[in-house]
């Protein structure tokens, strides 16, 4: 058996030699792989139940309609009307802002205490700070809109308007947020200006 398998191996040998010295091995191997493949598609198309692709022919991709473009509708909120406290009210802000009310109907302004009295300006000045956060939320108002240089600049600089001015009726922040905002940006309010000229000695 194993004389047999070495003289069919041999011939096959002296064939392919043969083959080779007469067309060149890279003929010979372009040749053979073009064989192979078409036997490859053949045998394809006799034991798969699906279509056999041409691997050389690229897939051709469905057309895929564009979606409707749905355009977004802006809901538009209604004026807010102000209501002037004339008295400190014993009321908490809270009240008049709850978290999840979809618009504001009435604004609370509270009047200003006496400012020789620093503990009850300190809590005014708090009290409208938060209001004015909770009405900003609620008209969808940022903070960073609200800081801007132009509109510290008009508010501080040109309308000569506090630090705590803009907090409380612009901003709904910390005034201490409002100055150090302002300094960054080069703007600072006159009483600023005062009081470092005071400290200053000139």
């Amino acid at each position: 058996m194993n004389i047999l398998y070495r003289m069919a191996t041999d011939t096959l040998d002296n064939d392919i030699f043969s083959l080779i010295g007469k067309y060149g091995m890279k003929r010979l191997h372009s040749r053979l792989l073009e064989i192979m493949k078409d036997e490859y598609a053949y045998l394809q198309t006799q034991f798969q139940s699906t279509p056999v692709m041409d691997p050389t022919v690229p897939p051709t991709l469905p057309t895929v309609p564009n979606p409707p473009v749905i355009k977004k509708v802006r809901k538009t909120r209604a004026k807010k009307a102000v209501e002037l406290v004339t008295e400190s009210s014993d009321i908490p802000v809270d009240t008049f802002f709850p978290e999840e009310a979809p618009e504001i109907k009435e604004v609370l302004v509270l009047a200003p205490p006496d400012k020789r009295d620093p503990k009850e300006w300190k809590e005014y000045q708090k009290k409208t700070e938060e209001a004015k956060h909770r009405e900003n939320e609620l008209q969808g108002i940022q903070l960073h809109t609200v800081l801007t240089k132009e509109n510290l600049k008009k508010w501080v600089e040109e309308e000569g308007q506090s630090y705590a001015w803009v907090a409380r009726e612009k901003a709904g922040c910390p005034d201490t947020q409002v100055a150090a905002t302002a300094q960054m940006m080069g703007i600072r309010s006159k009483v600023t200006k005062k009081r470092g000229m005071i400290l200053s000695g000139k």
